[in-house]
């Protein structure tokens, strides 16, 4: 197998004096880093990985030197070769044979109905398996071998089974046998407090049924089959809806911008809560669920969560509340349980669906000349390719549009040119109306939304 070239997405934070670190945008789970494999941070510190805990997080076999710790660093990650582990698991291997075990059983000479026993570290000896029995330290076998009628323990279940009896283990140890309908009879005539639970409920209805305590229960409150859940399974295995649970937020904005205005990802303002455009669904029968209360708009439909629509393929318009919580949209019927436990996606995932519409540069840098209406030009790869052609616009990182800064100080218009763009890449070409000095700073907005 080739040499896995070193892991370098995201950024580490390191604490002194801790095994614990954490990532930001790692997917070191996705990545398969593992124990073994080792950071290599910024100053020259090799620390070994002891585990993963989660896709940005995991511990170290030790501390973290002074002069290691530090947020934001750069991540470095080398992958242990595969052979050094096939090796550390040769050799574990090889000193458990060492024990001395194999060599005691390997010496001893079989025997019919006999059973090798370990009397000793590393020491066996054969024993009849007629010595091995179950542990009757108790005496409740001998108690039930006693009882009239019964020869043997092999008869017992036969014996019970033909005369529809119980077996009654007493508080004093006894055991005896009793018949079922006795046992019945003593309950409806005696209705003890232990006995009471049996009893049927008063005023139940046709559509509940009874708990193991005798409580009437309605049949909603039943748990799903592993038959519908597996059905469940199969079509809810994917959500439609992106970032349904509210987390990403690029713009900075609210929930409920105005209407038609985006506000966190995927997400604008609508008269009636706020929308999201599922590009090009599939025809077929999907279920729009959520949380948090309210009415929603889906396939011609208004009405409260769930709500089960059969659309045609095209871009298809979801609407629920500004309270809405986990919302998703899943193949098929979907109205008997809450899909959401199967389709939510990790936020790494959710990031990186966000970003095909729309994503922020910060502090994007370039160098021009030195000169008034100087040339600055630049080229930049997408991390996520967008939807379509995107629409760009900037500003000099203080909110000033169209403006970028500059090392000699002030913003400055771009008076000429402008910016191509594609869905993987987008470049600055333009002559800027001031003098540039030897650097210029922006932040980028990448837009590809409906």
């Amino acid at each position: 197998m080739s040499i896995r070239p070193d892991w370098m997405t995201g950024t580490l934070n390191l604490v002194a004096g801790t095994p614990d670190f954490t990532t930001t945008g790692s997917a070191l789970q996705t990545a398969a880093i593992q124990a073994g494999d080792a950071i290599i941070t910024a100053t020259g510190y090799v620390l070994i990985i002891a585990e993963i805990t989660g896709q940005n997080s995991g511990r170290l076999f030790d501390n973290c030197p002074v002069a290691a710790a530090g947020d934001g660093q750069p991540l470095r990650v080398r992958y242990q070769p595969d052979g050094s582990r096939v090796q550390a698991a040769v050799r574990m291997m090889r000193e458990l044979l060492t024990t001395g075990n194999l060599e005691a059983f390997a010496a001893l000479v079989g025997e019919e109905d006999a059973v090798p026993v370990f009397v000793g570290p590393g020491v066996m000896k054969l024993v009849p398996k007629a010595e091995f029995g179950p542990d009757d330290t108790k005496g409740n076998l001998a108690a039930l071998a006693a009882l009239d009628n019964i020869s043997n323990l092999s008869e017992l279940a036969a014996i019970a089974k033909a005369n529809d009896q119980f077996i009654i283990m007493g508080p004093d140890g006894t055991i005896t046998l009793k018949s079922i309908k006795s046992v019945t009879d003593a309950i409806a005539k005696n209705a003890t407090e232990i006995d009471k639970k049996y009893a049927l409920p008063l005023g139940g209805t046709a559509d509940q049924l009874l708990d193991a305590t005798g409580a009437a229960i309605s049949k909603e409150s039943l748990p799903i089959s592993d038959a519908v859940q597996k059905a469940l399974d199969a079509k809810a295995s994917y959500n439609w809806i992106i970032n349904g649970d509210f987390t990403i937020n690029q713009r900075g904005g609210v929930k409920k911008p105005a209407n038609g205005v985006y506000g966190f990802d995927r997400w604008k303002g609508h008269t009636n809560g706020i929308e999201q455009i599922i590009e090009a669904l599939p025809a077929g029968e999907y279920t729009l669920t959520w949380s948090g209360g309210g009415t929603g708009s889906f396939g011609g439909q208004t009405n409260a969560s769930p709500i089960k629509a059969t659309v045609a393929s095209g871009n298809t318009s979801i609407v629920v509340p500004e309270t809405a919580t986990k919302v998703s949209v899943v193949s098929g019927d979907a109205t008997g349980a809450d899909p959401w436990l199967i389709c939510k996606r990790s936020d790494v995932i959710e990031g990186l669906l966000c970003r095909r519409y729309y994503q922020v540069y910060n502090s994007v840098r370039g160098v021009g000349g030195s000169n008034n209406n100087a040339y600055i030009g630049g080229f930049w790869q997408y991390p996520v390719a967008m939807r379509v052609y995107p629409s760009i616009s900037f500003d000099n990182g203080s909110g000033g549009a169209g403006t970028v800064s500059t090392q000699a100080g002030g913003d400055a218009l771009i008076a000429a040119g402008g910016f191509a763009a594609t869905p993987y890449y987008f470049q600055v070409d333009a002559i800027l109306n001031k003098n540039t000095g030897m650097w210029w700073v922006f932040t980028m907005y990448i837009d590809a939304e409906f």
